[in-house]
């Protein structure tokens, strides 16, 4: 196999998986959608970002951490998941107190499996294991969703989803069994491994508390719309996020791959005319309760664009460089855009201006690590 044709395979890998994890989940939650209805549906969004923030916090960002370092034959796992797993434990315990709801708290523990798991099989480049994880935890959320959701109702669907994740234990214990624990590993990249958990955190802001500020401050009824929107999107978006996942590795090995990424790019402004055009129509004809979902699903789709560029040229650079203090801020641009935009676009054009503040915030991250990369690192 030549290597271009080795890439576009490997590329392909983790693209069909992701594609197809994504078409389950799809089903799963549009199905859901169909059932509760806009304001239902949003309050259940609403839960789930509460679950997602607490996880992420908890996380310590050692999902990039591990991507990264392993590429570099770092071997820090085994104190990386001891650390994460034990604070997602605590975590998950508080918010049963504070909820009284077993669903939230097994979704805590799900969340932080499956952003472990994934980044110790990229980092060690183990496409196919990658594929066997990640679409099990999609068959599962949909077998167990649904069936937990007939069983018990509402709360059922949150239990189920948590439960989805349950076979990435075996995955932990193993990698957990191959590697030694080491603090000093941890000190001596303290820096690293604290802008990350920085990163992952004003990242839980910009995919988090985008929903908990609309549910709080605009209502259920707009969430469950913006949020059927950004599972329309999440489709569009396996690009940028497949795509990052493989050219961090090949920027580690210092590989340029100059042709495949400006291929990516003009596939993602085809992906955005096509989500922007076809999108509307076909989500208000399966779903005609969540009007305003289409006005958001039109605007949203051009995000993909700006997310793809920077997923392709830039992120993996910075990555590879351990500049990801660059990336940090440019989270926080991008978090504190989206959230001032949602209380003031939000609030005076509802969907509208909800989802240009998602596109806003996409475009002035990209600018800032454009600027970044070109003119000061000079990561060329």
């Amino acid at each position: 196999m030549s290597n271009i044709k080795k890439k576009i395979f490997e590329l392909s890998t983790i693209g069909l998986t992701d594609g197809a994890g994504a078409a389950i989940a799809a089903v799963f939650w549009f199905y859901i959608a169909s059932q509760l209805g806009p304001e239902n549906y949003g309050e259940l969004t609403y839960l789930i970002s509460i679950a997602a923030l607490v996880s992420g916090i908890a996380l310590f960002g050692s999902n990039h951490t591990i991507l990264v370092l392993t590429g570099k034959k770092v071997d820090i796992h085994a104190t990386l998941y001891m650390i994460t797993m034990l604070a997602n434990v605590v975590g998950s315990i508080i918010i049963f107190i504070l909820f009284f709801n077993l669903g939230i708290s097994l979704l805590i523990i799900g969340y932080s499996l499956f952003a472990l798991v994934s980044a110790d099989l990229l980092g060690r480049k183990l496409y196919k294991s990658y594929s066997k994880y990640i679409l099990t935890q999609k068959i599962l959320l949909l077998v167990f969703g649904i069936g937990f959701y007939y069983l018990i109702g509402e709360n059922g669907i949150l239990i189920g989803i948590g439960l989805a994740h349950v076979h990435l234990i075996f995955r932990i214990i193993k990698s957990f069994k191959n590697s030694k624990i080491n603090f000093k590993v941890i000190k001596e990249r303290k820096e690293f491994i604290f802008n990350n958990w920085a990163i992952g955190v004003t990242g839980l802001v910009y995919g988090s508390v985008d929903k908990l500020v609309i549910g709080a401050f605009i209502g259920f009824g707009l969430l469950g719309n913006y949020s059927l929107g950004l599972q329309f999107y999440s489709i569009l978006n396996l690009l940028p996020s497949m795509t990052v996942k493989y050219f961090i590795g090949q920027d580690i090995s210092k590989i340029p791959n100059k042709k495949l990424k400006k291929i990516v790019i003009l596939i993602a402004i085809g992906v955005a005319i096509l989500g922007s055009t076809l999108g509307p129509t076909v989500i208000s004809y399966v779903f005609p309760k969540f009007i305003e979902s289409e006005n958001i699903i039109r605007i949203i789709s051009w995000t993909l664009v700006p997310a793809t560029i920077q997923a392709v040229y830039h992120y993996p650079k910075l990555w590879t460089a351990e500049k990801n203090n660059i990336i940090l801020i440019a989270s926080i641009i991008n978090a504190v855009t989206q959230i001032s935009g949602i209380i003031i676009l939000g609030t005076l054009y509802s969907g509208v201006g909800v989802a240009l503040s998602m596109v806003l915030s996409s475009v002035l991250g990209l600018i800032f690590t454009f600027v970044m990369t070109k003119f000061f690192l000079k990561l060329n």
